[in-house]
């Protein structure tokens, strides 16, 4: 069996890894010099960031992709809140593998943090500490969010003539429902109704966020994700929600909106946040638990 790292606290403990918590096959090795783009497809995450087309549940593929990326998807933390040499932004790395059939979100992700821990010898704990980020609050008028168990199915009767416009492919868990936002393909194994959800889609530019079945915890983490800094829920919501977004990225990396094609100009993060959900995002220096990599090795293990 393979070992899983898994840290508490401060420390830093080894468990064994049941057998549904490793790939298949997998192979990991130093991506070819030179290369100037990055692709990730694959697995169970619906399409975005992780996950951009080709999409095959039962295999990823992952092209020249910095260990700091594979860390964020294995713990769900942004790489502002990872702490470690520099090298995890530069070396990049190839990783092929295989899944069992119907793998679910969280054991894709304990399938990352076991082959981590045996190909880099990846070794960390948790620290908190305080760095510049926002709050999240209701805003005056009062939240705009709908409960999950309020809202109805998204409908995706149209999906098909979405999504040229939405310029993503579908695939097995992912569509485009009749609004043009991302939603789970009806009887998908990994993600049925009820299941928390998070997909993002381009559209000219312009990002389209669909959150379904989140704590306000995650609905902050996943604005802190788009802001590229923490975000603490200060709402005193406790309930589930779903949620829908669009607004403009300003990050420098964003690709331009053609400006021809949108009607009404789309707002940045902040202003959409208020006018979209009735929440307000406030900076303001804020606690954050950060993930301390310990130990990593540039050249991972042989295949």
């Amino acid at each position: 069996m393979k070992r899983l790292l898994r840290c508490t606290g401060l420390a830093v403990v080894l468990t064994i890894a049941a057998p549904a918590q490793t790939f298949d096959v997998s192979s990991v090795k130093p991506a070819a010099p030179g290369q100037k783009t990055s692709q990730m497809d694959g697995g169970p995450l619906p399409i975005g960031p992780f996950n951009r087309g080709n999409h095959e549940p039962g295999r990823l593929t992952w092209s020249n992709i910095w260990l700091k990326r594979m860390i964020q998807i294995a713990w769900d933390f942004p790489p502002d809140r990872i702490s470690g040499p520099d090298w995890l932004d530069t070396s990049t790395y190839d990783v092929v593998a295989t899944l069992p059939p119907d793998t679910t979100v969280d054991n894709f992700k304990l399938m990352v943090r076991n082959l981590l821990a045996e190909r880099f010898h990846l070794a960390l704990h948790r620290e908190t500490k305080e760095v510049s980020g926002y709050v999240l609050t209701i805003a005056r008028n009062g939240p705009k969010i709908r409960e999950s168990k309020d809202s109805p199915p998204p409908s995706v009767t149209k999906a098909a003539s979405r999504r040229d416009e939405a310029g993503q492919a579908s695939n097995a868990l992912m569509v485009t429902d009749d609004n043009g936002y991302p939603a789970p393909r009806p009887g998908n194994p990994i993600y049925p109704p009820g299941t928390l959800f998070e997909g993002a889609i381009r559209v000219n530019g312009v990002l389209r966020v669909t959150g379904l079945n989140e704590p306000m915890s995650k609905i902050a983490d996943m604005l802190g994700r788009f802001a590229g800094m923490p975000v603490e829920d200060q709402t005193g919501l406790t309930g589930t929600y779903d949620v829908h977004l669009e607004y403009l990225p300003t990050t420098p990396d964003a690709p331009a909106a053609n400006a021809a094609d949108i009607a009404d100009p789309a707002p940045n993060l902040a202003d959409a946040v208020q006018a979209q959900l009735g929440l307000k995002l406030t900076p303001k220096k804020v606690p954050v638990e950060m993930l301390v990599i310990d130990r990593a090795e540039k050249v991972p293990t042989e295949n």
